[in-house]
């Protein structure tokens, strides 16, 4: 039993007692929001601290309760006039409550009866600790069996567990016909009074974090309700081990935050509040605010969400010693100014001298809407030490998407701490002649994504299939061997049938270039017959020779096939995406008579071990 502490209050009206509170800040107490009902301005008096005398307060918040017994948020806070020089209660964990063998002695200081000055305690257990009734209460009983009820007196005292003096939550109701309490446990506490989640302590979440949310949820709620509700937002946001949603929809956007941060703590790669946090950014009109939600996100994931490094394909070994200090440094409680950037930033690994940087691949995965023919759903994210950190994702029209795809992308670069940013678009394979590497917010007046960095395409119709991405990464193994490139051709006048085709390609190993675009039925069948075999690179001019047209093989197709081949011939398969980006650079700025012959270059380039986890649609296609 710890020593009694100074923390319990009475709370007093015109001299008579109305129940009982507890200190949780030098100028604030917890009560029951029908303790003081009928009553503005209390009168506080501390038994453990009687020399402080009588203490004005005034009801600063109630909670949503409607007055019944069986009603919810039975919460108030009462507001000191002056601050006291009090140690206030510390709360337990939200699981305090819960015990491995048996619940925790608990200890409530009330004001029943014949005890109305000096007091009196009770000792409790909550029966079935795991379970809340109402999604509102613990059940508690006596300890012993016998001894002091929890009578009139003692709605508003705080139940602390008599082995280190925490607080676990709240005394609310005492029924004599069977001799049971019910507590207001802490988790339910902070989901009424926000304020109070800063002292409920949580895993992966510091009270000075928690503090920034709230003002940003706050912020958020100012303006409005979101355009979706809160519950698909958080199933999403835990991800595939998935999350038991409340059992009554949340009452706004702070009670969702909340539900998720004490249900679902973060683990190795899984970090839900900076994936929820970044989903409703999205949902926020404010650009500023949506930045601020976005940044939030990052710090937190920074610090709590590290994941150990890993070696990245053809990078060096990882420094297991800066790993450790980073992981050390990322728990403390508030970070050091600039300590972020410096120590808790996961690290790619250090590639041999003169090697290049690892890729830090942003990807942009679109795919088509069942709602409706006209939309699609996009979402652009950013892999970290294999680790894909959603950045945003939204349903919409087809003429949305560019100017929306770019501005996602800026903001990718915001999460990328290490390594050359590599831009890949996952598109139904139908898409895959798009000329996505010549998108921008404004023709003529700002390069193209291709010339601002590397930019690759990937089949998601393949990413998909399991068999596809074993062979794949199979195919890599043994592509990471080797010091240069060779091309596969695949001329204009090919005579293979698809099925064939696919045959032949899948003892390949390296580019498949092919002189015609995949824009008639026959180009279309042979180039998926590529992606099937399955070819990791391939190559082909969006300007190629026209579909199904006769060819003498001295043609634009044919002359792409000889320079592309020339090209990549002393480069190794992983490097091909930055070939191509100078090829690109090298188009855009060529001003001869003729088009340079890179100038619309498409390149699949597709390595699983750096796009792993294709996601579950977020939205559903028939919604």
């Amino acid at each position: 039993m710890t020593p009694s502490p100074a923390w319990h209050v009475r709370v007093e009206h015109a001299g008579v007692v109305l129940g009982a509170g507890f200190l949780v800040s030098a100028e604030t107490v917890l009560t029951c929001a029908h303790v003081v009902q009928d009553v503005e301005h209390v009168v506080l008096r501390f038994p453990g601290a009687q020399g402080l005398g009588e203490l004005p307060a005034r009801v600063a918040v109630r909670g949503p309760w409607g007055g019944r017994p069986a009603d919810t948020g039975d919460v108030a806070v009462l507001a000191l006039d002056r601050p006291v020089v009090v140690t206030p209660a510390a709360f337990a964990e939200p699981d305090g409550v819960r015990e491995v063998h048996e619940p925790p002695r608990l200890v409530a200081y009330g004001f029943p009866d014949g005890y109305g000055w000096e007091g009196a305690q009770t000792e409790l257990r909550v029966t079935a600790a795991g379970q809340l009734i109402h999604d509102e209460w613990n059940q508690a009983e006596y300890w012993s069996g016998h001894g002091q009820e929890p009578s009139y007196g003692f709605s508003g005292s705080a139940a602390m567990r008599a082995a280190d003096g925490t607080v676990v939550g709240m005394v609310a109701s005492y029924d004599p016909a069977v001799r049971n309490a019910r507590i207001i446990p802490a988790r339910v506490l902070a989901r009424h009074v926000p304020a109070l989640a800063d002292l409920v302590p949580t895993p992966g979440c510091s009270a000075g974090e928690k503090r920034r949310l709230r003002e940003l949820v706050d912020l958020a709620e100012r303006t409005g309700p979101l355009p979706v509700p809160v519950e698909p937002l958080l199933l999403a946001a835990a991800g595939r081990p998935g999350l038991v949603p409340p059992v009554t929809r949340p009452a706004g956007l702070w009670q969702g935050v909340w539900h998720l941060l004490t249900e679902s703590p973060p683990a190795r790669g899984r970090v839900p509040l900076a994936e929820l946090a970044v989903r409703i950014a999205d949902q926020v009109a404010d650009e500023e605010l949506r930045r601020a939600f976005r940044a939030w996100a990052r710090e937190h994931r920074a610090r709590f969400g590290a994941p150990e490094p890993t070696a990245v394909p053809g990078a060096g070994p990882v420094d297991v010693a800066d790993a450790a200090a980073a992981t050390v440094a990322g728990c403390d409680d508030e970070p050091r100014h600039g300590a972020v950037a410096d120590t808790v930033r996961p690290r790619y690994g250090r590639p041999a001298p003169g090697a290049p940087l690892p890729w830090a691949p942003i990807l942009v995965e679109v795919r088509r809407s069942g709602a409706d023919s006209g939309t699609v759903i996009a979402e652009v994210s950013v892999y970290r030490n294999g680790d894909r950190i959603l950045v945003s994702e939204r349903r919409l029209t087809a003429a949305q998407l560019r100017g929306w795809v770019v501005d996602r992308i800026d903001e990718a670069y915001e999460d990328i701490v290490d390594g050359r940013p590599l831009v890949a678009f996952a598109l139904p394979r139908g898409w895959l002649n798009k000329d996505v590497d010549q998108w921008t917010r404004k023709r003529g007046k700002e390069p193209p994504l291709g010339c601002r960095s590397p930019v690759v395409v990937l089949d998601h119709d393949r990413r998909t299939k399991g068999r596809h991405q074993f062979e794949l990464r199979r195919v890599w193994d043994e592509l990471d061997g080797q010091g240069g490139s060779t091309l596969h051709r695949v001329a204009c006048a090919s005579p293979h049938q698809a099925a064939r085709l696919s045959v032949l390609l899948q003892d390949v190993r390296g580019a498949v270039g092919f002189a015609r675009p995949p824009t008639g039925a026959r180009e279309r069948e042979l180039h998926g017959a590529a992606l099937d075999a399955p070819a990791p690179i391939v190559l082909w001019p969006r300007t190629g020779c026209p579909p199904g047209g006769p060819c003498t093989g001295n043609c634009a197709g044919s002359g792409f096939l000889d320079r592309i081949a020339q090209r990549i011939s002393l480069l190794p398969p992983a490097e091909l995406p930055q070939l191509v980006f100078e090829l690109r650079k090298e188009a855009f700025l060529h001003e001869g008579p003729e088009p340079h012959w890179a100038a619309d270059v498409s390149l699949v380039w597709e390595d699983p071990r750096r796009f792993p986890d294709v996601r579950p649609l977020r939205h559903s296609p028939v919604g």
